[in-house]
């Protein structure tokens, strides 16, 4: 019609509404370790989508969460303990982005034990095959991961090591000095896989691959039970590259 010259007119009407804000509650288990269980490694995505039906959300997050909480199951299934604790969680409140959100609530209610905080790991960018991780943190703990890659996860073609492993949710422990990872996975250098479907109806489990979300479960299991597991790990921030909000 535009290609044509004729003018176009729409009538809107748009039904959305701001409530008052309610409570809700992130998601938090954990593997307790056996030699050094006050050392963290915390891993997940968040639990809350884009409202825009009951069905949508399956990439953006609950792909991301789920790999997590598969993956510390496989753990437990294996009958493996690492040495640290791997803790689970499932944010919430990602999407609405308040101040008070999962993050920080997080961020608020485990200040204590942060300089124990070994690494976080968020999964948000899209649940296609794993191709490897990115992290954001201290060189040696890059050569750490980059080490475990390539000698545990060639077989499953995901021993890409990147920079940039930040996260919307992992961003308030990055600025208290915690390492942070994330998933690489199949995509282009923009994601127009994901945002493809990001916060829209399409957002659903029809476009999800059960053996795309096989390779994350696997690949994230191993890599932080190898992780939780080492007789040194990634070694923390020093005291001056600290920022406490």
């Amino acid at each position: 019609m535009q290609d044509r010259g004729q003018t176009i007119n729409l009538h809107l009407i748009l039904e959305n509404e701001v409530f008052q804000n309610a409570n809700s509650n992130n998601l938090v288990f954990e593997i307790e370790g056996s030699e050094k269980p006050d050392e963290i490694l915390l891993m997940g995505g968040h639990i809350d989508s884009w409202d825009t039906g009951s069905q949508t959300g399956a990439n953006d997050d609950g792909g991301g969460f789920i790999t997590c909480f598969e993956a510390m199951r496989l753990i437990l299934k294996s009958g493996l303990r690492p040495k640290r604790t791997i803790r689970f969680i499932a944010w919430s409140g990602e999407e609405w982005g308040d101040p008070n959100n999962g993050n920080k609530a997080y961020l608020q209610a485990h200040r204590s034990e942060l300089s124990k905080h070994i690494v976080a790991f968020e999964d948000d960018l899209g649940s296609t095959r794993l191709l490897g991780f990115a992290y954001s943190g201290d060189a040696r703990g890059k050569q750490i991961v980059k080490t475990i890659a390539d000698k545990y996860l060639g077989i499953l073609n995901a021993a890409a090591v990147d920079d940039n492993g930040g996260g919307v949710d992992t961003e308030p422990l990055a600025q208290n000095g915690v390492p942070t990872m994330s998933n690489i996975v199949t995509d282009n250098d923009s994601h127009d896989f994901y945002f493809q479907y990001h916060h829209s109806a399409g957002d659903s489990m029809t476009m999800m691959d059960p053996d795309d979300l096989d390779s994350n479960v696997v690949g994230v299991a191993a890599m932080f039970y190898i992780l939780a597991d080492l007789d040194v790990t990634i070694p923390r921030a020093t005291s001056s590259n600290l920022r406490v909000e």
